[in-house]
């Protein structure tokens, strides 16, 4: 028998729903700009890769000679000092020269037919040398090949370009071939030409088409870590990344890789307005990233004043005329418009300690003088709960900060037990930017919490004003993190479950918010902490552990594996009753730490105690349910797990308290959250003369749903689009998503919509006259 829920939409609340709520996070992680959104075919066309950016790197990296000998790395005289090292190739009388690039993937870069332009630097040596450009397959059969028209007089560096024609699809590789003398070349570009207006492109258009589909009203960039670097020569200054190519300076990455900075501040700026999007650039709050070895370091005193004018600089860069310095730039660069900047982020998931707090206030004040049109947003560290996130509200709220950036990821089941987290935040600000936020993993689970969050964000975007999921994009293959919202290949673009989510609710925002009564939605009571089963585990490292006692009786001695192995060793049902364990832990090899779980494995739910996690320096009390894991407390600073040196642990549990000592010292002491996750959870706006529903149900079980309410009378339609039908375990990191949006209609029979709401599904309705439409359905 399917139950039935009772939804009565009401008159409005008086809440407006922020137009520019949902937008991007776009950050150079898991290479979405080289090798994703850049339409540059070439890796590593400067030549500039060092071990700095990846330990086994070098110039040559993405590159193969054909003879060693005949190759030679130079940085003597390069054609600008930001980028020094080029490339020149030495031809024999009877041999030529070749050095071929396979961009970013083993087995070649793709192409399609159509035409390529190559676009490089290169300088005449020595005899008169030709360069000609091919396009091979992997059996070094020629595919398109070209002339680039480098005279054999040419011995300063200059521009050069050439086209090849590709007949047909496939894996290639990009070879540069030298004949008949000496010639150097550098930065080096080979990208596909817009058929229609002949110029090459600088964006690849299928992941900028997947991106304009969700509708964004911002853009955030460059991050993120990203922004504020791995230690202080490592922060993104704006200024590197515009100009000229030659002049524009790459660095390491934060992620491990390098950055090109072809697509730089100014290329931003295009990307959000042919997005229709306001650009938010986040700058470092003058300190760098926490965690790089001995913390978060500030950018000295004496250079706080350039650093804050940089910022200045880069407000007037996006807004000011063109009789303005760097707006005189801006025109230069092809564009005497502003863009129209509107948000700067100003540092991100910081230690807000006084060193912090320091830095960021002279940065906030001199730019909020100068620029009041400009809302500035402050942080408040990487999670929703602890010191940095305490400290980020004070700190706002002694220095009249109008926005904060607070970062969300977390389980599903912790997103849908927060579902209202927003309903009791001080509405007299400061407002909210929720500005990284997931729901760790690319599974259908995953993407049905996310679009419950995305309801109760949106019922208070009148103080939860912004909101972007992160990371955006990742390349399949060379990913630092998951779970991701879209990802891709050279030849496909692998949207989420979670895209389609986060698509269904972007173009599905009202302009006010709505009563909303549910009635038999039902609810999923959170199991109390267990000891029931203990797992031992510890990865990277080979643990012992002996003297172990569950409430007073032995159990025997385990030792771990560091390929992760679990341990299991049986524990006690509880039955209401306080419940203590302890055991001694001794790492007798390796370089990590250990993890104590404690559960019962058939709730669903699970805790553990991380003990040096995160290379050894950290504590941290975590929560698994449904096989995927939150921190609930921590992390805490700690000197780190010690080949050969016993650790005491004892860990205690009454009710949903927690607490756990390590060598008789009481670490964490955390209360368990027990609320209920919802089975239905229902959002109402309204759009002109249409009223918009959104139904969520992450539930095993179909529901049958009546609505009825304002708008609602019999004979009213409402188009459907229904994201629903697989299991929600269904859907992983680097594949397309197992269900896509579906559209459909249902029509309303005695002031009453009635359909059912599949299990794990997402279904929005608008309810309009009949002239009104929903659009399709991508």
């Amino acid at each position: 028998m399917v139950e039935t829920a009772m939804v009565k939409i009401g008159a409005p609340l008086g809440r407006r729903v922020s137009q520019d709520l949902w937008g991007l996070f776009l950050e150079d992680i898991n290479y979405s700009l080289d090798g994703g959104l850049n339409a540059d075919l070439v890796r590593n066309g400067d030549f500039e890769a060092t071990p700095a950016d990846s330990p086994t790197w070098g110039p040559l990296t993405g590159w193969e000679v054909s003879d060693p000998a005949a190759v030679r790395i130079r940085s003597d005289a390069p054609f600008a000092p930001a980028n020094a090292t080029y490339l020149r190739l030495v031809a024999g009388d009877q041999q030529s020269a070749t050095a071929s690039n396979r961009g970013y993937d083993e087995s070649g870069m793709f192409v399609a037919p159509g035409r390529y332009r190559l676009h490089l630097a290169a300088r005449a040596q020595e005899g008169q040398p030709r360069l000609r450009a091919h396009l091979r397959d992997h059996l070094g059969e020629t595919n398109a090949t070209t002339r680039v028209p480098v005279p054999a007089d040419a011995y300063e560096w200059k521009w050069y370009e050439a086209d090849l024609e590709v007949t047909s699809a496939g894996r290639r590789r990009l070879e540069l071939e030298v004949e008949a003398g000496t010639l150097d070349v550098d930065l080096i570009e080979l990208r596909p030409v817009d058929p229609a207006t002949g110029t090459e492109l600088l964006f690849r258009d299928d992941l900028v088409e997947a991106l304009a589909e969700l509708q964004p009203a911002f853009v955030r960039f460059p991050g993120g870590c990203l922004a504020h670097g791995y230690g202080l020569d490592n922060i993104y200054h704006w200024k590197h990344t515009i100009g000229p190519r030659e002049h524009r300076r790459g660095m390491p990455n934060t992620w491990g890789y390098r950055q090109s900075m072809r697509i730089g501040y100014h290329e931003y700026f295009l990307l959000c307005e042919r997005l229709g999007a306001s650009p938010m650039p986040v700058v470092a709050a003058g300190v760098c990233c926490q965690n790089v070895p001995g913390g978060p370091q500030a950018i000295p005193q004496p250079r706080m004043p350039q650093y804050i004018q940089d910022v200045l600089d880069l407000i007037e860069y996006a807004n000011g005329g063109v009789d303005t310095r760097w707006g005189a730039v801006r025109a230069a660069a092809g564009h005497p418009e502003p863009f129209g900047m509107r948000y700067l982020g100003l540092g991100n998931e910081d230690v807000v300690n006084d060193q912090f707090e320091d830095r960021f206030s002279q940065i906030f004040d001199v730019v909020q003088a100068a620029h009041p049109e400009v809302t500035v947003i402050g942080t408040l560290g990487p999670k929703p709960y602890g010191p940095d996130y305490d400290n980020g509200w004070s700190v706002a709220r002694r220095h009249g900060v109008q926005m904060v950036d607070e970062h969300s990821y977390r389980t599903p089941r912790w997103l849908l037990q927060n579902v209202d987290r927003f309903e009791g935040y001080d509405r007299s600000g400061p407002a909210v930017y929720l500005g990284e936020w997931a729901a760790r993993t690319s599974s259908v689970r995953s993407a049905v919490a996310e679009a419950a969050y995305m309801i109760g964000i949106e019922r208070n975007s009148d103080i939860v004003k912004l909101a972007s999921y992160a990371p955006l994009l990742a390349r399949v293959g060379s990913t630092q993190w998951v779970p991701d919202l879209i990802y891709f290949t050279d030849e496909e673009v692998l949207p989420s479950a979670n895209y389609h989510a986060a698509w269904m609710l972007a173009r599905h925002r009202g302009d006010e918010v709505l009563g909303c009564r549910v009635e038999g939605g039902g609810e999923r009571a959170q199991p109390r902490p267990s000891m029931r089963e203990i797992e031992l585990r510890s990865k990277g490292s080979t643990t012992r552990f002996a003297a172990i006692v569950v409430d007073g009786e032995p159990r025997a001695e385990a030792t771990t594996a560091p390929d992760g192995g679990v341990a299991r060793v049986a524990g006690v049902i509880a039955d209401g009753r306080a419940v203590e364990m302890r055991l001694t832990a001794t790492r007798e090899g390796g370089s990590e730490g250990f993890i104590v779980g404690f559960g019962d494995p058939e709730s669903g739910t699970m805790h553990e105690w991380r003990v040096g996690e995160w290379r050894n320096r950290g504590l941290t009390l975590s929560r698994r349910d449904d096989d995927i894991t939150d921190e609930v407390d921590g992390p805490h600073r700690f000197e780190g797990v010690q080949t050969g040196v016993d650790t005491d642990i004892r860990i205690r549990i009454d009710g949903a308290r927690i607490q756990a000592w390590l060598d008789d010292q009481l670490i964490h002491d955390h209360n368990d959250d027990q609320r209920p996750a919802p089975e239905l959870v229902v959002g109402a706006t309204r759009r002109g003369n249409e009223t918009l529903v959104t139904v969520v149900a992450p539930s095993d079980a179909p529901r049958q749903i009546q609505i009825t309410g304002e708008g609602i009378t019999s004979g009213v339609r409402a188009l459907t689009t229904t994201l629903a039908g697989a299991e929600p375990e269904a859907g992983a990191p680097f594949t397309t998503s197992p269900v896509t949006p579906r559209a459909g209609e249902i029509t309303a029979a005695d002031d009453c919509l009635e359909f059912v709401a599949p299990p794990w599904s997402v279904t929005t309705l608008t309810i309009a006259p009949p002239t009104s439409s929903c659009g399709s359905v991508p």
